[in-house]
């Protein structure tokens, strides 16, 4: 992929101007949050759709979703060809998408309530729909905020920027089911929470699809796809050389041609190295999350309000945290920015160990650190991204944007996924494991504490000792003066 015309444009956007960009993160990750945490107690618990079946329906769409990822990305792309909002255009489609499945995700038609196999065949369709909606929606809308400016500081403060909205929509995520369903009960709280999802998307998406800045880059022009393929072919050969002769015509088939594109920023090694670090990362991430809960209630023999105190108290402190990371990314660098936080989040929580049954007020200040840390996942990694796709390394793939996010969405699922699938397996093996009765605090400890801060260090001694900027240094280089 290539760019026609130039592409370096050092625009700092007016206060209003981000704003008007940044709302839509909001609806985005007010959706995000209850599909992965309320659906399955909806659909299981509520609806009573067999645990099997469900299983099923999760792991079938989230096969999907994640296939999809990379052909929204080239999608969006063609979108460059219809102005320099064009990305929005693609945004403003696919938005109808994601809202009409939330709805239909949490009010499903009663009669089908009777029926087990057609409601889930409901939850199949709604679940597809809303994730088709959300990757259309999230993935151009994320490459549209990448373009609005060249300059390295300000790409930061439009990810940081946007993640305040979205961090917002995680504590709406949070605080709007406890009190519909504490109201109104487990059905028609859940009803409520998808009717009062469409006016919240449609009011904090159209400042973003009216006022929000034009891209500063001309539109994406295709360019010699078999150098994809050829770059593909090699990749594979360097795989396993067994694999030399069945690719030996690759360059002339028609589907590979069409497929290559897909990944073809992987031949970006600061990609690689990013999405390296960015997926070791999240799964931390995806650890803690999975059995947060369960460590509440279990370990500090907690109550479901004070689970929901503690998220709130994790969301605002990572909102708060903004300004924190800014300064910070000016003063070093993002990747050095970034290091801080996993060093800072890996103290705190290696804290936790120490508490246990009644100790809720010692664990506030732990969550209030780890939200700090929270915010900067969120905004740096996406402002390094950008760097990244126009850099020398990327070659042929510069401002290939759409492409670069369709791949980066596949990253972050694919690190709550690991995170997810590790998690609860362990705890069982290790003695907590409630379907037999088991309920050891131990097991707990250790997924909820020790393997997330395990992780974390290992993403950050390879942010430490790897260069993944643009134009610097590891963050030893950084640091240590030798850039």
């Amino acid at each position: 992929m290539t760019r026609t015309g130039s592409a370096a444009a050092s625009v700092r956007l007016t206060f209003g101007r981000l704003i008007a960009y940044s709302t839509n993160q909001l609806p985005l990750n007010m959706a995000a949050l209850p599909v992965v945490l309320n659906v399955s107690h909806f659909y299981g618990e509520v609806l009573k759709v067999p645990l099997g079946i469900m299983g099923l329906i999760f792991i079938a769409a989230r096969v999907i979703d994640a296939i999809q990822d990379p052909v929204i990305g080239l999608i969006s792309d063609k979108f460059t060809h219809r102005g320099p909002r064009g990305r929005l255009t693609f945004v403003a489609l696919m938005l109808p998408l994601m809202i009409g499945g939330f709805y239909m995700l949490f009010h499903p038609p009663e009669p089908l309530f009777v029926q087990p196999t057609l409601l889930a065949l409901w939850l199949f369709v709604a679940l597809f729909i809303v994730h088709l909606g959300y990757a259309g929606v999230s993935i151009s809308y994320h490459a549209h905020g990448a373009e609005l400016s060249d300059d390295y500081n300000e790409r930061t403060r439009i990810t940081v920027g946007r993640e305040v909205f979205g961090l917002m929509g995680m504590t709406l995520a949070v605080v709007l089911p406890t009190i519909f369903t504490a109201k109104f009960g487990d059905h028609a709280g859940y009803v409520y929470m998808g009717l009062i999802f469409i006016p919240v998307a449609l009011a904090f998406a159209l400042p973003t699809l009216l006022w929000s800045p034009a891209s500063v880059h001309p539109p994406v022009v295709r360019e010699h796809p078999e150098i994809h393929v050829r770059y593909f072919r090699d990749w594979l050969v360097s795989l396993a050389p067994s694999l030399a002769r069945p690719t030996r015509n690759m360059e002339h088939s028609t589907s590979l041609k069409t497929l290559v594109p897909f990944f073809a920023p992987m031949k970006n090694r600061l990609f690689r190295r990013l999405l390296l670090v960015f997926i070791i990362n999240g799964s931390a991430l995806g650890v803690a999350v999975s059995v947060m809960l369960f460590y509440v209630e279990h370990v500090l023999k907690g109550n479901k309000t004070q689970a929901g105190i503690i998220l709130l108290v994790y969301f605002g402190a990572a909102a708060l945290s903004v300004p924190m990371w800014l300064l910070l990314s000016r003063r070093y660098t993002k990747t050095v920015a970034w290091f801080f936080a996993m060093v800072m989040t890996v103290i705190a929580m290696s804290l936790a160990v120490f508490l246990g049954a009644g100790d809720f007020a010692w664990f506030l200040p732990i969550a209030v650190i780890t939200g700090l840390g929270i915010g900067a996942d969120y905004g740096l990694p996406p402002s390094v991204l950008a760097d990244i796709i126009n850099s020398p390394e990327g070659k042929d793939t510069q401002g290939d944007t759409g492409a670069y996010f369709g791949l980066w969405a596949l990253s972050t699922k694919l690190a709550t996924a690991i995170g997810a699938a590790g998690s609860l397996p362990v705890a069982a093996l290790l003695g907590f494991n409630p379907s037999r009765g088991q309920y050891g605090s131990t097991a707990l400890v250790f997924v909820y504490i020790a393997l997330p801060v395990a992780i974390k260090i290992a993403a950050a001694l390879l942010i430490w000792s790897i260069r993944i900027e643009a134009e610097r240094g590891s963050v030893r280089d950084e640091l240590m003066g030798r850039a």
